[in-house]
């Protein structure tokens, strides 16, 4: 249905509906005026005067109301607003009232040229200065009051519509900042999480490697200690890289319920689960899920429990979760130290107003307790970090950033000032016939209605009921408003007028576009045939059949502008976490490609230096030497990932790994032919023999390997080819690999540079990854 929400065409609507319907509505009053000019049967030099007097009102207007349209006569606005207040004036002298409308441009456009301190005191004069010129005319009570109501009414029109589209511009080019800074606050709380997981850990890692090091040849049982003590260092560090990973990407709480059943069941602990917290927030359930997740964690590592209890739910405007178990006692106790997985949720939680519990119930069982308060749907990081209500949050503080917080509202408040406007105007038409004397309380009771029916149809939304403003609630209030409209032809005659402009305009909103057009010319139609049935004269007739459509389409223009303003104003939040979310899964693929092949690198080394410190220490120091540079590395990365995409060469991954391999046993050949790539497709290749690698040395156990990069007319080819006896002769194992998450995030890598991404077993057994990149021709 219309206008329920924006659509992928409501995108184009403030610069090509916007300026249309303005364009339109100055067009239209131009011809409205002009008509009036044209009774007085002016003479062909003062008719080719008055029409090249309306085409110069009408084109300053657009330079006004549209600064842009002929951006060289910006510099000289003040002028050309003084001009136009001679062309609205002057001609007065010659065609008198006829010629009275343009004066209401003027009165507009000196909104829209000064600043708002000077705009509206001389739009108050503009205005002051009518009345003296209707005083001046002679004019009567009825067309004084009517003059009066259009010399404010018409004015507003033409700055809100103006404005309105301005305004929807202004909001656009505000997204992408709006959503930098909600970036640069992600990063900064990614950064923290980094240094809190893994910059301990890997600066405790260099150090045990430095002392096992000096400690191989003179004291070898104190190193090997030592290099133990490093392995459990690098394991650990490597489960909060992928806690941390995982906990970046978008989770569920329901799906993470459903699979802890299904894990710790396997386990052979009894599970229970009672999700009643329904649907909730996107930052609520992705936290609480991290939550669960860790909690889990912790439980199986540190206890031996029997029994688990899952509990969630909401109230009093907060989601709680419970995590329990009766392993209290039965094993070593969860003590969150600063840095681990418990402590950045806790930190987590904190952003978003909630809380973190955990510990024994003084019955034998553990319980870890989240709390996360629901009064805010999404938070976007400030520049500290520490994140900012954005919808539904604290409107007193959204208030105070910029002047983007007021604009839905001043466009609904000049959207109800033109309503209330076009019922007071048409009830000062009404006022000026004397029959009206008798039925003028029913007659203002059947335009109050008109009024009343309108207001629900524009500002709808903005109330609790509006949701049930559809289907035959809202048809039937457009019957309701058609019956308003031409019924009391009947009873009044030709003095009632109505307000068709009204129910035109609602049909724009509730109609389909196929429909709706048809019925305002409908609406015309039978509103002018109605008045020429009761005895109308014949220019009065011609006048509202030219008023009704400008009256339609001002409603439907600044009902749909004010609307489409809400709409993004609300949507700013939802793009800032767009944003975010997409920031978050970078992060969580650099973690997973960068940080998890150094530490598996460093668990596999120290591996083999326990192996060999008994009987060959040169060579188990030679090994711990590498270590320490794969540490270098991976604090490099850290930095690199915290602060942003680190360009990658192929050919330095690829002696890397040539060097890795070779350590471990495996034999490995290299053969890159693809000369100079674009950084973007070197990075992802280079990713890819990283990724590519840790699957292989963590998936199977290969006796040989080769890395082969061949470069084509117009592409590259990458493969990575090893005999690993698991992946090649284990179809379920091989289909595991394809089908990884490392995988999935090259994938996404691959088809980012416009390549495609194949793994899987070869007919000669052997498993290949392979990524074929198209090079854009500069």
């Amino acid at each position: 249905m219309r206008g329920e929400r924006v659509r992928g065409d409501g995108r184009a609507l403030p610069r090509r509906t916007a300026v249309a319907i303005t364009a339109g509505v100055l067009l239209g009053l131009c011809t409205i005026d002009g008509s009036h000019v044209w009774v007085e049967r002016p003479s062909v030099w003062h008719g080719a005067a008055a029409v090249l007097g309306f085409a110069g009102i009408m084109g300053l207007q657009l330079v006004h109301s549209f600064p842009g349209f002929i951006p060289r006569l910006g510099r000289y606005r003040y002028a050309t607003w003084a001009l136009l207040g001679l062309l609205s004036y002057a001609p007065i002298a010659v065609f008198g009232a006829a010629w009275g409308g343009m004066t209401e441009f003027f009165a507009a456009s000196a909104v829209l040229v000064f600043p708002a301190a000077l705009g509206w005191p001389l739009f108050a004069c503009a205005v002051a200065g009518e009345f003296v010129l209707f005083h001046q005319l002679r004019f009567g009570a009825g067309e004084f009051v009517y003059g009066g109501i259009e010399a404010v009414l018409i004015p507003l029109v033409v700055i809100g519509l103006s404005r309105m589209s301005d305004m929807i511009d202004r909001l656009h080019a505000s997204r992408e900042e709006l959503s930098r800074l909600a970036v640069a606050g992600e990063r900064l709380r990614f950064a923290r999480d980094l240094h809190d997981v893994l910059g301990l850990s890997l600066s405790v890692i260099s150090l045990k490697c430095e002392l096992a090091h000096r400690l191989l040849v003179d004291a070898p049982g104190t190193a090997q200690a030592e290099v133990a003590e490093v392995l459990r260092t690098a394991r650990k560090a490597l489960a909060d890289v992928r806690s941390v990973s995982r906990g970046y990407r978008q989770m569920s709480l329901s799906d993470e319920a459903n699979a802890a059943v299904s894990m710790l069941s396997a386990a052979g602990i009894d599970t229970t689960v009672r999700h009643r917290c329904g649907e909730l927030p996107a930052a609520v359930d992705t936290v609480l899920a991290a939550v669960l997740g860790e909690g889990l964690t912790n439980m199986l590592r540190h206890s031996r429990a029997e029994r688990c209890v899952i509990t969630t739910e909401r109230g009093g405007g907060v989601a709680v979760l419970v995590l329990g178990n009766d392993g209290v006692g039965r094993g070593r106790a969860a003590k969150p130290e600063p840095g681990s997985g418990l402590a950045a949720l806790d930190s987590r939680l904190r952003e978003l107003g909630g809380s973190l519990t955990h510990g024994a119930d003084g019955r034998g069982w553990f319980r870890l307790r989240a709390v996360v308060p629901l009064r805010q749907e999404a938070v976007a990081p400030d520049a500290d970090g520490r994140g900012r209500r954005t919808a539904g949050g604290d409107r007193r503080r959204a208030a105070r950033v910029g002047h983007t917080d007021v604009m839905p509202g001043a466009a609904s408040a000049i959207t109800l000032a033109v309503l209330v406007g076009y019922f007071l105007a048409y009830s000062a038409e009404g006022w000026s016939y004397a029959p009206y004397a008798h039925g003028l309380p029913t007659v203002e009771l059947c335009l109050l209605g008109c009024l009343a029916l309108q207001l629900a149809e524009s500002f709808h939304r903005r109330f609790s009921w509006g949701p049930r403003w559809r289907g035959r609630v809202r048809f039937g209030a457009l019957g309701l408003q058609a019956l308003l409209q031409f019924v009391p032809f009947w009873v009044f005659g030709k003095e009632w007028a109505g307000l068709p402009g009204f129910l035109a305009g609602s049909a724009l909103l509730a109609l389909p576009a196929l429909l709706a057009w048809p019925v305002l010319v409908l609406v015309t139609a039978a509103g002018a045939g109605a008045q020429y049935a009761v005895g109308v004269p014949v220019p009065d007739v011609i006048y509202e059949a030219a008023y009704t459509p400008i009256c339609a389409v001002v409603v439907f223009g600044l009902t749909r502008m004010a609307q489409l303003a809400a709409e993004l104003h609300r949507s700013r939040a939802e793009i800032a976490r767009l944003a975010v979310t997409s920031e978050r899964l970078r992060f969580a693929r650099d973690l997973h490609d960068l940080l998890g092949f150094s530490l598996s690198a460093i668990t596999l080394k120290c591996e083999l230096v326990r192996r060999l410190a008994p009987t060959r220490p040169v060579q188990a120091r030679h090994e711990l030497t590498e270590v320490l540079g794969i540490v270098r590395d991976a604090l490099a990365d850290v930095r690199a990932v915290a602060g942003g995409s680190r360009p990658m060469c192929l050919t330095a991954e690829a002696e890397h790994a040539m060097a890795m391999l070779t350590g471990a046993g495996i034999h490995a050949t290299v053969r890159l032919d693809c000369g100079e790539l674009p950084g973007d497709v070197e990075t992802v290749l280079a990713t890819m023999v990283r990724e590519g690698l840790t699957n292989m040395l963590r998936h199977s156990r290969p006796a040989r390997c080769e890395i082969t990069a061949v470069r084509t007319a117009g592409a590259v080819r990458l493969t990575l080819v090893n005999d690993g006896a698991e992946a090649g002769r284990c179809p379920e194992r091989a289909e595991r690999l394809a089908g990884g998450s490392g995988i999935g995030n090259l994938t996404t890598r691959v088809e980012a540079v416009n390549g495609r991404l194949t793994a899987g077993p070869r007919p000669d057994g052997r498993f290949e990854l392979r990524a074929d990149v198209a090079l854009l021709l500069a």
